[in-house]
């Protein structure tokens, strides 16, 4: 590539990052177009389907419980006939009847109750279950933002880097030129630049591919712009003292809405068996009905016969099982199973939320211990890296001992920054299963 190619080559790459770089992190006149993690998180919370999927059940729930509730209510039904009959003995009659019934349960072994109570409760772990969706998808997107943040970071990285060779290029070719630097020297700094210029298109092409990650998240049309901002991901707070296990763990049973389904649903289970032993008790019901006739073969008119004909009943109904070939007796042992599984659950649910947290309390402090490592590996790499551009510049180190000197400083600088997301996202996500809201520093 000579000299004309590649200068028009860097102009339309650093057009290219700017161009990126300014869409994704705008702080200028349409900020309010851009989506922050705050914004992104409420976009969800809003629009998500498995959240929509969950607000939806609650209202199944509501339902259900108004018709527990209902249980306890009189029915009421009203019927008519009209009838026009013809025989070989009589004249056609033209006849109709009308009756209005009611009944309602008076003992049914605490049935309608127990009904009522498990509505209750399944109301409650609908809203549960809500929780429990809004927590995913919180969780979802705050990983998904993070790792577009540290993308862009990576990015701008890069772009400093690239600058920092392009002038490593321009300053050997000058020493080249005056005689102190020979041409290999030249080939090996240039050889670096290109992967530098590598390293910076594939930085970009991940941002790119972080953000549209994020916006899949959101379920956000493909059609619809989505630019994302960016504050400065600080680790002054993730760097913070970490609170004990015991205080880890006893805010997460205590905020976290999986143990308190777990056990909702043992309840629920509970009740189910109560209702299936109900079955081998009597019920007892109450019933009423009003009803009347009337015939065009009788000389009375219409008004005279419904009242003539008006008849009222009222009867109590006790039913009393005796043998139903075993089916209250095979629901009440499924019942019966079904309460110590529900019970293992709970245990089961409670032991893995306490494991998450402990594995989520490692990896935030290891995260942390790692970043103050990293910060000392990057400083050091950094001294010694402009020391031995010193050197280099005066000839007591060749290219190729500058270019370890550089790659080792580059490294140290990605894992700085590697670590730097890893300790916030980490601590952020062990904050939130202690019931404290993840936002980040602007």
């Amino acid at each position: 590539m000579n000299r004309i190619k590649l200068k028009h080559y860097l102009i339309s790459l650093f057009m290219a990052v700017m161009i990126l770089s300014t869409g994704v992190n705008l702080k200028a006149q349409d900020a309010t177009e851009q989506w922050d993690l705050n914004r992104c998180i409420n976009y969800a919370l809003e629009n998500n389907l498995s959240v929509n999927q969950a607000r939806l059940r609650i209202t199944s729930a509501d339902a259900e419980l108004m018709q527990a509730r209902g249980q306890r209510l009189p029915n009421l039904s009203a019927s008519a006939s009209q009838n026009l009959t013809n025989s070989q003995i009589a004249d056609m009659d033209y006849n109709g009847s009308f009756s209005v019934s009611t009944g309602v349960t008076i003992y049914n072994g605490g049935m309608i109750n127990n009904q009522i109570q498990r509505g209750l409760k399944n109301q409650e772990l609908s809203m549960l279950n809500l929780e429990q969706a809004q927590n995913d998808i919180t969780l979802s997107v705050t990983q998904a933002y993070l790792n577009a943040l540290y993308a862009k970071e990576n990015l701008d990285y890069y772009t400093q880097v690239v600058a920092a060779s392009e002038q490593q290029v321009v300053r050997v070719k000058a020493l080249q030129k005056a005689g102190s630097k020979a041409r290999k020297d030249v080939a090996d700094i240039e050889a670096q630049y290109a992967s530098d210029r590598y390293s910076l298109v594939n930085a970009a092409n991940n941002l790119v591919l972080q953000t549209t990650t994020l916006k899949q998240i959101l379920e956000i049309p493909v059609e619809d712009p989505f630019e994302l901002y960016f504050p400065e991901a600080g680790v002054k707070e993730a760097l913070g003292a970490l609170p004990s296990r015991e205080d880890a763990f006893s805010s997460a049973l205590n905020f976290r809405p999986e143990v308190k389904s777990s056990m909702l649903q043992e309840d629920m289970t509970r009740i189910d068996l109560m209702n299936a032993k109900a079955g081998y008790l009597p019920s007892l019901s109450l019933s009423g009905r009003l009803s009347s006739s009337y015939t065009d073969s009788y000389s009375k008119g219409y008004g005279s016969q419904l009242s003539d004909n008006l008849g009222e009943s009222l009867g109590l109904t006790l039913s009393v099982p005796i043998f139903n070939r075993n089916a209250t007796k095979a629901s009440v042992v499924r019942s019966q199973i079904n309460l110590e599984i529900a019970s293992l659950t709970v245990s089961n649910t409670r032991n893995r939320l306490l494991q998450t947290v402990e594995r989520l309390y490692e990896d935030a402090n290891a995260a942390r211990q790692r970043f103050e490592a990293a910060q000392a590996q990057e400083q050091a790499s950094s001294e010694s890296y402009r020391l031995a551009e010193e050197q280099y510049n005066i000839g007591m180190l060749n290219a190729i001992e500058l270019l370890q000197s550089k790659n080792n400083y580059l490294n140290a600088s990605r894992e700085l920054i590697q670590a730097k997301y890893t300790t916030v996202l980490y601590r952020k996500i062990l904050d939130f299963y202690m019931g404290v809201p993840i936002v980040l520093e602007q």
